[in-house]
């Protein structure tokens, strides 16, 4: 246990002891003695005098220092400002024991000198005084720093810059997924989140802090976005498309510009409007659009689907695979193993092979010579096949259906029998159904004949319902069927192969000998496809 110091004072000097008697080097250490010199404002004294102290361990007095009222400083409060001015500290230099320690208002007009008049602690300075602290700066004056604001700034719902993120536990179909952002109209695209002032400070000296200088920005957007009626720190798409950023100011693009491949750094698509694809369509890939699809290089084993038309500059390389489907024309340099639909005329330049084209009006391959060939699968045409060559030497099997195909008359067939069906069932259903209800008028139905009455009646009504439906349908048919007469033809203007089967409006003809420059027709008188010349003009009457 530590050894209680004293200090005294008298007219012979300054006399260290240890009340409590006789101590130990553990209780009293030289720097205990040091330490409680400084405190009491001794700043001379006797060094041997200390040491003989220590090593008598006596505790009795011993005189350490002579007295010199030169030496005998009062307190001395500095005080310290930081470069900032927002603090303020205060360091007191402890009077000679005998003198008074500095008071509260002592250390506050320090500090009114210094010019400090803002933030004072009064509590921090009480404190300092009641412990005597000394040697040491203690904060005692503290400013008010500014409140800072903060800048305006636009957080993006959708973000076509943004890379596409795939989370370590997330399952992620390649094939489906597209990079390209399209919006819609209405769809949130960015908000706009404003700028808020900051609040100036105050110095410990009074002076005012000023609080950084916040920065206003504004929507960077040109067509297709605006900002929202309701809310104009919110900007929506006005129209369908792909938002794009064009030199730092977002735009919503009527037309998708793919700049290369679809392939797994772009993803299928599916737009609102026409699509212009730079490269190829890879394989298990889909495009689809309400516009037209312009593909300037090749399409592999891919879907494609326009509600317009279709353009592939390069080709169709399936492989039995994918389809290309289109309301309106497609045209292609080669299709090779490739099913294509169209609403309209299927334009080919060079060969088909081995493909099922389907055209609501016209398959043409009339590109440069020999290489606008069919040889191989099956070629459908509402009203006119026409093709450099058509079959090949080896015999390929190749079928060619223009009008009505054979499907669609065997359909016919099948519901024109369905419909007699429907209608001899209603025959039946009728006279045993008035039979009941008179039984139910006169009050002599039992209640077996009473369900038998319910389910004629549910026959009656689902008889008539599949009747109408099918008449219709019938109906259909035959306009199209008649729709066509006089028309339907297959053009050849260099050969035409042997093995070749031609299907006109459901009558058949099966190529036996090779033929050149020849148009294949229906001859009304017979009910025969008879051949006529490539140049062949058909009458627009019926008979």
């Amino acid at each position: 246990m530590a050894a209680t110091l004293n200090l005294e004072a008298n007219n012979e000097g300054v006399w260290l002891s240890a009340p409590d008697g006789p101590f130990t080097p553990a209780d009293v250490t030289q720097e205990d003695i040091y330490a409680l010199l400084k405190s009491h404002g001794i700043r001379k004294y006797d060094l041997k005098a200390i040491e003989f102290f220590l090593h008598a361990k006596t505790g009795e007095p011993c005189k350490i220092a002579f007295r010199n009222p030169a030496h005998e400083n009062n307190a001395k409060i500095t005080v310290s400002l930081s470069k900032d001015n927002m603090t303020a500290s205060v360091l007191i230099e402890a009077p000679f024991f005998t003198k008074p320690w500095p008071t509260e208002g002592n250390v506050l007009k320090a500090l009114k000198e210094k010019a400090v008049i803002f933030g004072i602690d009064k509590e921090a300075i009480r404190e300092m005084l009641e412990n005597r602290r000394c040697e040491e700066y203690v904060e005692v004056a503290r400013g008010q720093p500014p409140v800072e604001g903060k800048d305006a700034f636009i957080e993006f719902y959708i973000d076509p810059d943004k890379p596409f993120v795939v989370h370590e536990d997330e399952k992620i179909d390649y094939w489906s997924r597209s990079m390209l952002v399209t919006v819609h109209p209405g769809q949130e695209v960015a908000v706009k989140h404003p700028l808020e002032a900051g609040k100036n400070g105050l110095s410990v000296i009074g002076t005012p802090v000023k609080a950084a200088t916040v920065k206003n920005t504004e929507f960077a957007f040109g067509e297709g976005l605006a900002k929202a009626k309701n809310n104009p720190l919110l900007l929506v798409a006005t129209a369908d498309g792909q938002l794009k950023n064009q030199k730092g100011k977002l735009v919503v693009l009527p037309e998708l510009d793919v700049p290369g491949d679809v392939d797994f750094g772009i993803g299928s698509i599916d737009f609102t409007g026409a699509v212009r694809i730079r490269g190829s369509v890879r394989s298990g890939f889909h495009v689809a659009a309400q516009g037209n699809i312009d593909v300037h290089g090749m399409v592999e084993g891919a879907d494609i689907d326009s509600q317009d038309s279709v353009t592939i500059h390069g080709g169709v390389r399936a492989m039995g695979k994918g389809s290309v489907r289109a309301n309106g024309d497609v045209s292609v340099n080669f299709a090779d193993q490739a099913t294509i639909r169209s609403g309209g005329n299927i334009i080919v330049k060079n060969a088909i092979l081995h493909s099922h084209l389907y055209a609501q009006k016209s398959v043409q391959v009339l590109g440069s010579g020999k290489k606008s060939q069919i040889a191989g699968g099956r070629i459908e045409a509402g009203l006119e096949v026409s093709c450099h060559v058509l079959g090949s030497e080896m015999g390929t099997k190749t079928e060619v259906v223009v009008g009505l195909p054979p499907e669609q008359i065997e359909k016919q067939r099948t519901l024109q029998s369905e419909v007699k069906r429907c209608e001899e069932n209603l025959e039946r259903v009728e006279p045993n159904l008035a039979h009941l209800k008179k039984l139910e008028a006169a009050g002599h139905l039992d209640d077996q004949k009473r369900a038998m009455l319910m389910n004629l009646t549910k026959m009656k009504f689902q008889l008539q319902a599949a009747l109408e439906s099918m008449k219709i349908e019938v109906n259909d048919l035959e306009y199209q069927l008649g729709s066509l007469h006089n028309r339907g033809i297959v053009r050849v203007k260099e050969i035409c192969y042997s093995g070749v089967t031609i299907s006109i409006r459901g009558i058949f003809y099966h190529v036996q000998n090779d033929c050149k420059y020849t148009s294949f027709i229906v001859d009304e008188p017979t009910g025969t496809i008879v051949l006529c010349p490539f140049d062949y003009v058909m009458s627009n009457k019926k008979d």
